[in-house]
């Protein structure tokens, strides 16, 4: 792949071009950049249509490349850093299979975590570029068990980041904080002026670790741990066989159209949620204290009067 500075700084621009809609005729390109065609087409080959391979598309009637529209939005790099990105991945072939290999992993990793399209069909927060650094600095300060400090309800704080956590489409972090006891948990996009310290923290006991695995929602509470059991139609169960509520939950069939399901939580409203969104093919077997709330919302539900 031949490569200049000139063809550098055109490729974004092509990038962009077929964003907008725009098809695009390499002889003329070639001849309005002064750019040999033959180069102008192997760098649209080697490092503009990998990055969007199914998008990118060629007419052999008209000779032209055309793309589906907006494709940009759909990440959270621009034109620029995504050339960057497929330039220096091009150029890792030529320093050895290992270097290769692990270059690919990092950009593939890379790429997708910068793709939007998962945000862009569900209901969950949208991150943009201005929390890109935030994010990378909870990861880092996870990852070396690094003390952060921070703004969190115009109050200056002091934390231990353990975990980040996507929890019913709301980003939040799991942390220790000074002062408290417990594991808190903080809404993501309200931390404020976040800020690394060369000071470390200790690794919490493994059982803390676990159960963050198994928050299922916001009221998720370390201090606590309640046992569950539900009777659940087997019209349900089939949701909750393909995506499991936490790592907790365990299924067992009762007989022909249930199936009993058991998990532990931190607090009942965790659990509440669920229970009513599948009502009436769920029911609750214990605690007691589950089951009355759950009579107690259904019966205020059904006396509304509205």
């Amino acid at each position: 792949m031949r490569i200049n500075k000139k063809m550098i700084q055109l490729l974004p621009l092509l990038l962009k071009r077929l964003s907008s809609g725009q098809s695009l005729h390499l002889p003329s390109i070639a001849e309005e950049f002064s750019i040999p065609k033959n180069t102008l087409v192997n760098n649209m080959k080697d490092v503009i249509c990998p990055l969007f391979p199914k998008k990118i598309l060629y007419d052999n009637s008209t000779k032209q490349w055309y793309a589906k529209k907006n494709f940009l939005s759909e990440t959270l790099l621009s034109a620029d850093e995504l050339i960057t990105m497929k330039l220096l991945e091009n150029y890792s072939q030529q320093l050895g299979d290992a270097f290769n290999h692990s270059s690919k992993k990092l950009f593939k990793r890379f790429k997708q975590q910068a793709s939007l399209t998962i945000f862009r069909k569900s209901n969950m927060e949208f991150i943009g570029k201005k929390n890109e650094r935030k994010f990378a600095l909870l990861e880092y300060a996870i990852a070396n068990k690094a003390i952060l400090t921070c703004l969190y309800k115009n109050k200056k704080r002091t934390l231990y980041p353990l975990k980040i956590a996507m929890l019913e489409g709301y980003w939040y972090l799991f942390l220790e904080e000074e002062g408290y006891k417990e594991i808190r948990k903080y809404h993501l996009q309200s931390i404020e002026k976040l800020k690394l310290t060369k000071a470390k923290f200790s690794t919490p006991k493994p059982d803390v670790l676990e159960g963050l695995e198994n928050a299922i929602n916001a009221y998720f509470n370390s201090e606590k741990s309640i046992y569950v059991e539900l009777l659940v139609h087997k019209k349900v169960v089939i949701y909750l066989k393909r995506k499991p509520l936490s790592k907790s939950q365990h299924i067992q069939k009762e007989d022909e159209n249930y199936e009993k399901l058991t998990i532990t939580v931190s607090d009942e409203r965790e659990i509440i949620p669920t229970i009513q969104q599948y009502l009436p093919y769920i029911k609750v077997l214990s605690p007691d204290s589950l089951h009355q709330k759950i009579m107690e919302n259904t019966k205020g539900y059904s006396s509304l009067n509205i």
